[in-house]
């Protein structure tokens, strides 16, 4: 990647501080761009030569305006993934999407690649899966009749060291009994986060699969199912991970619980009874066209490797027992 961003070319990023955009950020910067990057607390940011800190929100028109100014790509990676009220999905996934795309197109820039999500390809199941399928109508309509080559991108479930929203799922997988919401017959595509930020900045640097809608996973065909993530943990462990898939009933019943304290507190959950929508949906694997199909991309991680290295990531910074690391072979 860095042969093809050595120049002083401008990535415009948002969700510098979340979890995906943190690494993007980090392999954007070791790739050789001069980073602009969009954070409500630039505090958050590394110190860089290269890095401009923008502070800021997806709501500022102001502020996005500045953004966009003079910038090369547009990598649109900020959003939404939890909220207290439904409407806040579509107001901050698609309508400020909408709003990022237009300012890019008026200034010019070459390139926008917008994250979205496998969701989007079932949008009746959730409001986050209906506005991550609105905001990629909206970017699509922002670039109607202009001449910026645009990437939409849609990861599946995307796991890594920091990510808070899948320490849940490397909390059951380490344990001798693993709780699992899901049905067995369900498959499921995973994408490292550092493939995902490779991906991403593969899309910035060219301008290939114009205006097309790409899905990207670890390369392996099918996905997992349960079981054979099950599996996987119990080779990494070096111990059998025994597994129990939870009731339907029963996870959307919490669902419906964490809606409820939701509603009362303003403090949004990612569990929800419209999530559990998403967690019994049969089909998460990736379908043409791909990004490595379109691209040549190719990703590194595949869940053996992604599952030891998040895990130790965890266990070092606390999050979880030292005792959850793979038992030491002599």
């Amino acid at each position: 990647m860095a042969a093809e961003t050595t120049d002083s070319r401008i990535l415009a990023l948002t969700g510098a501080t979340g979890f995906v955009g943190s690494h993007v950020l980090r392999s954007a910067l070791e790739a050789g761009w001069r980073v602009r990057a969009l954070a409500r607390d630039p505090a958050r940011l590394p110190e860089h030569p290269a890095l401009e800190p923008l502070k800021g929100n997806l709501e500022d028109d102001d502020v996005l305006s500045r953004l966009v100014a003079g910038a090369d790509t547009v990598l649109h990676v900020a959003g939404l993934v939890a909220a207290a009220r439904k409407a806040d999905f579509h107001r901050i996934n698609a309508e400020a999407a909408g709003r990022l795309a237009g300012m890019a197109a008026r200034a010019g820039i070459r390139r926008f690649v917008h994250i979205s999500s496998l969701a989007a390809r079932e949008p009746h199941l959730s409001p986050y899966a209906a506005s991550k399928r609105a905001s990629e109508d909206a970017v699509r309509n922002a670039f109607a009749g202009s001449t910026v080559s645009l990437a939409i991108l849609r990861p599946p479930a995307v796991y890594g060291p920091g990510d808070r929203a899948t320490l849940g799922l490397f909390d059951q997988l380490s344990r001798p009994l693993a709780l699992l919401p899901g049905r067995r017959d369900m498959r499921v595509s995973l994408v490292h986060v550092q493939d995902l930020a490779s991906a991403l900045l593969h899309l910035a640097a060219s301008e290939n699969a114009d205006g097309e809608v790409l899905e990207v996973d670890d390369g392996t065909p099918e996905g997992y199912t349960w079981e054979e993530m099950a599996r996987i943990a119990g080779e990494v462990l070096g111990r059998p991970v025994k597994m129990i898939l939870l009731p339907r009933t029963l996870v959307r019943l919490a669902g419906h619980g964490a809606d409820l304290v939701s509603t009362l507190t303003g403090r949004a959950f990612m569990l929800s009874a419209a999530k559990t929508r998403e967690l019994y949906h049969p089909d998460w694997t990736v379908r043409p066209p791909t990004l490595a199909e379109r691209t040549g991309w190719t990703p590194r991680i595949r869940f053996a490797e992604g599952f030891r290295e998040t895990l130790q990531w965890y266990c070092e910074r606390g999050w979880l027992p030292r005792s959850r690391l793979p038992e030491k072979r002599t």
